[in-house]
C-alpha cells in the first residue's frame, strides 16, 4: 500500500513516486547527497486496515503542511508473537517547490524543525495526532513519545548490516554486533514474560480487591481522617453520643424504627426498621442489612448527621450507593466517593426541586408537595431544641411514677442490663 502527500497546488507529476524521486537524484551534485528523510511509524494493530490511509494522512498532514511531499509505504508482516506488525515507512523531499520543479537550495529549515530537542519535538506531535485520531474513531488505543528507557523498557534491537548474516553464514560463527543481538533478543523475551507474570500478578490482586470490597458490604464511614480517628478510638462512647447526646428519643414519634437494642458484646446499636431491613452503627461506620429503601436510606443519612459527619464514604452496590447519596444530599451531607447515575439524579433534582417549592410555599406544577420523611434526627432535633427552651429552674423533678408513666423511649440497652433486671430498660 502507497500513499503520496502532496502540497496543495503541486504539479501532477509529483503523485507518481517515480517521478518524484528521479527529479530529486537529478537535483543532486554529489554523489553521496541525501535525496530523502525518512520519517517512519508504527501504526497500532488496534486501527482497523480500512482506517489505515486516513490514519497516514492525519499524522503525516503536518510534514505536507510544510511544504514536503512524501511517499509512505505500509508493509504488513507477521511478528514473532504471531500478531501483525504493521511498519509505515515513509520518505520525504528536502527541497520546496519551485514552479514546475524543485527548489535549488535545499530547505534548511526542516532539518531544525526535525532536530528540535532531538527529534522529541516531532516525535511528540506523532504521538499526539495518532492518540487523537483513534480517541475519535473509538480506539482503545495511546502513543507514547518517550523513549523506552523512561518507560522501564527494554531498549530497541540494533540496526545491523547485511554482511554480519553473511558473514555468520559463511564462517558459521557469528560476529560479535550479532551476538550482541542475539544476547539483546533473550533479554527481551526474559523482559516480556516477566512482564505479562506482572500484569497477571496486578490483575488477581484487583480481583481480590474487588472481592474484599464486596465482603464489606453495605455501610457508610466518614470520609474524613479525623472523624475516623476518632470514632475508632471509642467506638461504643460515639453510638451513644450520636444515639441520644443526654436526651431520650421518643419511640412512638419514629415510625419508621420498630426496635432499637445495644449490643454490649460488639459495642454497636441495632436499629431495626419497618420495612424489615436494620442499621448496625459501630461508632466508626453504619451498616445495612437488607433491601435498600427510601426510608431506610434516609435512616442512614439521619445517623451519620448525629455522628455529625459533613463527609461521608458510601460502600455497597449502585442501587444502595444511590439512594444513600440522594438522602446524604438532602442532608447536606457530601457523599466523596460515589457519583450518581443518570436516573438517579434527576430524581435527586426532581426532589430538590419539590423542596425548594414547599420551602417557598410555592404551587407545583405536577404531582403532590414535597413532605420530608420523619426520621430519628428530626424526632431528636425537635427534643433537643424543647429541653433548650425549656428554663432548668421550671422542670420539676421526675418521680418513678412519671417514668413509668412516660411514653415508650428507645434507650440503648445492654444484654448485662436485662439481666440485672434495670429499671432503664424500655
Amino acid at each position: 500500500m502507497t500513499v503520496m502527500l502532496c502540497p496543495d497546488g503541486a504539479p501532477e507529476w509529483m503523485r507518481d513516486p517515480g517521478d518524484v524521486w528521479r527529479r530529486a537524484a537529478t537535483m543532486e551534485k554529489r554523489v553521496d547527497a541525501q535525496e530523502a528523510r525518512i520519517i517512519d511509524l508504527s501504526m497500532p494493530r488496534q486501527v482497523p486496515r480500512s482506517l489505515w490511509e486516513s490514519c497516514i494522512r492525519h499524522v503525516y498532514e503536518p510534514f505536507r503542511e510544510r511544504g514536503m511531499i512524501l511517499q509512505i509505504d505500509v508493509h504488513d508482516s507477521l511478528a514473532s508473537d504471531g500478531g501483525r506488525n504493521v511498519n509505515v515507512h515513509g520518505l520525504a523531499t528536502l527541497r520546496r517547490i519551485d514552479g514546475d520543479g524543485f527548489a535549488k537550495r535545499k530547505e534548511r529549515t526542516w532539518n531544525d524543525w526535525l532536530r528540535e530537542r532531538d527529534g522529541r519535538t516531532v516525535r511528540e506531535m506523532v504521538a499526539e495526532r495518532l492518540t487523537a485520531f483513534c480517541r475519535d474513531h473509538g480506539i482503545d488505543y495511546a502513543a507514547d513519545a518517550r523513549a523506552n528507557a523512561e518507560r522501564d523498557r527494554p531498549s530497541p534491537e540494533p540496526e545491523l548490516p547485511r554482511w554480519n548474516w553473511e558473514a555468520a553464514k559463511r564462517t558459521g560463527t557469528p560476529t560479535e554486533a550479532l551476538a550482541a543481538l542475539q544476547h539483546h533478543r533473550r533479554l527481551r523475551k526474559e523482559w516480556e514474560a516477566a512482564k505479562a507474570e506482572l500484569d497477571a500478578t496486578n490483575t488477581e490482586i484487583i480481583v481480590i480487591e474487588r472481592a474484599r470490597r464486596s465482603r464489606r458490604g453495605s455501610c457508610v464511614s466518614p470520609a474524613r481522617a479525623a472523624e475516623k480517628a476518632a470514632a475508632r478510638r471509642d467506638r461504643r462512647a460515639a453510638v451513644l453520643r450520636a444515639w441520644h447526646d443526654g436526651a431520650w428519643i421518643d419511640a412512638a414519634a419514629v415510625a419508621e424504627i420498630v426496635r432499637a437494642r445495644y449490643d454490649d458484646r460488639r459495642d454497636c446499636l441495632w436499629l431495626d426498621l419497618r420495612d424489615g431491613s436494620s442499621l448496625i452503627d459501630t461508632g466508626d461506620a453504619i451498616h445495612f442489612r437488607g433491601r435498600i429503601t427510601a426510608a431506610a436510606a434516609m435512616e442512614t443519612a439521619a445517623a451519620a448527621e448525629r455522628h455529625g459527619w459533613r463527609e461521608v464514604k458510601v460502600w455497597g452496590d449502585r442501587a444502595y450507593r444511590d439512594e444513600v447519596t440522594i438522602a446524604c444530599q438532602l442532608c447536606g451531607i457530601t457523599v466523596t466517593n460515589h457519583r450518581l447515575s443518570p436516573q438517579a439524579q434527576a430524581r435527586l433534582d426532581r426532589l430538590v426541586a419539590e423542596k425548594e417549592a414547599t420551602l417557598s410555599e410555592r404551587p407545583l406544577g405536577q404531582g403532590a408537595p414535597w413532605t420530608p420523611p420523619v426520621s430519628s434526627l428530626d424526632v431528636y432535633r425537635r427534643l433537643r431544641d424543647n429541653r433548650r427552651e425549656q428554663p432548668e429552674a421550671n422542670q420539676p423533678e421526675p418521680t418513678g411514677n412519671d417514668l413509668a408513666e412516660s411514653s415508650p423511649a428507645y434507650r440503648p440497652r445492654s444484654a448485662r442490663a436485662r439481666e440485672r433486671g434495670s429499671p432503664n430498660q424500655k
